[in-house]
């Protein structure tokens, strides 16, 4: 097997978002005359987990999960530092501010770049996803960018894989396009489902109890080239 296409996920696969997201959220807090504690923001996790996950399974749109997720945070801590709608807003522009790709990225990207065709996968929102990735300086790696928020479709959806596999012209088969991801369920089943190679990023090194199953496993987005060098020695 040869892989000729890479499909990555952005946030917490080549982009740091639970740190970004942190500190995000607590500036627009401050921003709005408030000061943040662990407790809010351990408030918020849960939540922001369930909304997405509603989002994911086509429970809500987009459009109401930005909203939801603060409206049932204020609700939860009993404090409105501002309307849901307007919080939302200023926490996206500081999350594109905040956001950083991980250590070594670029370079890891830079060596991949001219051996595959590669694109983005993420259930982003669109005012976020696209500028984050110009912000770092990262876009002109990838062929394809396909925003969730863009297409009305999120993963694990496999018609947001149809739409992701057939955003180039001429694409490889799909025994030949791999999904690097984080998330087992939309980044890792969304590609099984839809036939096509997965590497789970287990960046916590946990045991995976679930019933999906990877092709590969890394602990660390750098190990993936050495993973793809052996992949292709294999094969030879």
């Amino acid at each position: 097997m040869q892989i000729q296409r890479l499909l990555f996920d952005a946030d917490n696969t080549l982009i740091d978002f639970s740190n970004a997201s942190k500190a995000a959220f607590w500036q627009t807090f401050e921003d709005y005359g408030h000061t943040c504690t662990d407790d809010i923001h351990a408030t918020y996790q849960p939540i922001n987990h369930q909304v997405w996950t509603d989002f994911e399974q086509g429970k809500i749109t987009a459009k109401r999960l930005r909203v939801k997720r603060f409206a049932d945070l204020f609700e939860a801590i009993d404090l409105s530092p501002a309307l849901p709608e307007d919080f939302s807003k200023r926490y996206l522009e500081n999350l594109i501010i905040k956001s950083e790709s991980y250590d070594g990225v670029k370079e890891m990207l830079d060596g991949l770049h001219s051996y595959y065709h590669m694109s983005i996968i993420t259930n982003g929102l669109r005012e976020v996803q696209r500028p984050r990735l110009r912000k770092l300086d990262m876009t002109h790696y990838f062929d394809s960018i396909i925003v969730s928020d863009e297409i009305g479709i999120a993963k694990p959806d496999e018609r947001y894989f149809e739409i992701a596999f057939h955003s180039i012209d001429n694409p490889p088969p799909r025994e030949n396009t791999l999904v690097i991801g984080d998330n087992l369920k939309s980044d890792i089943l969304g590609g099984i489902r839809y036939g096509l190679k997965t590497c789970w990023l287990n960046a916590s090194g946990k045991a995976n109890d679930t019933d999906i199953k990877p092709d590969y496993e890394i602990q660390n987005i750098l190990e993936l080239p050495d993973l793809l060098k052996n992949m292709q020695e294999a094969n030879e």
